[in-house]
């Protein structure tokens, strides 16, 4: 993929998203060593394409130096057709988010490569695991663990407590940074090459 922008939870809100991300169906049937990398929760803000080439300091100079605070709101869950949107959450596309997606492209002068921005993917899993219902599995597995909660207003709440605690419903989050990363060959080996505070106005 190359180089991307991710906006990032709170390391906080990362530990728990991760319990979520780690559940694994009892009744799973992987097959492939590709399904269910590690890697942490974020949602795509920009993917660059290959010949890009910008430097790093423009790509922290794309990003506006006082923004309004990014609040994120959970939508759904859903299960999608692509590796890297096997199982994931829909996100509100608010208009700090939509002003924000559309002020970096601007200043980095590329097209968006973001398929159904905003979301947040809770797993990865291969098409030749999904064909025998992985990705269909895993989101059942939230349903029928109770870490997963419809709410009357249309959004959706996860249940972030290991097991034992008291329940830690989360609803969504209010990111702290941008991350700048790197992400060619196996999932596991994605890198962070800066992470860039954000100053709400």
């Amino acid at each position: 993929m190359g180089v991307t922008l991710w906006i990032v939870p709170s390391e906080q809100d990362i530990k728990r998203l991760r319990r979520i991300m780690d559940l694994r169906p009892a009744d799973s049937q992987v097959k492939s060593s590709a399904s269910y990398p590690k890697f942490d929760p974020h949602i795509t803000l920009a993917a660059l394409p290959p010949d890009a080439n910008i430097p790093l300091s423009k790509l922290k100079e794309s990003i506006p130096t006082a923004l309004p605070a990014l609040e994120i709101q959970f939508n759904s869950v859903d299960t999608g057709s692509h590796f890297f949107r096997s199982v994931y959450i829909a996100v509100r596309l608010s208009p700090e988010l939509s002003e924000l997606h559309s002020k970096v492209h601007a200043a980095l002068g590329v097209d968006p490569r973001t398929p159904s921005f905003p979301h947040i993917s809770l797993c990865y899993i291969t098409d030749e695991d999904a064909a025998n219902g992985e990705r269909e599995r895993f989101r059942q597995t939230l349903v029928d663990s109770g870490k997963l909660r419809s709410n009357s207003d249309g959004t959706v709440s996860l249940n972030c407590a290991e097991a034992g605690e008291e329940d830690d419903w989360m609803t969504g989050f209010t990111s702290p940074e941008i991350w700048i990363t790197t992400c060619d060959g196996p999932v596991e080996g994605w890198i962070v090459d800066d992470k860039v505070p954000l100053v709400f106005s």
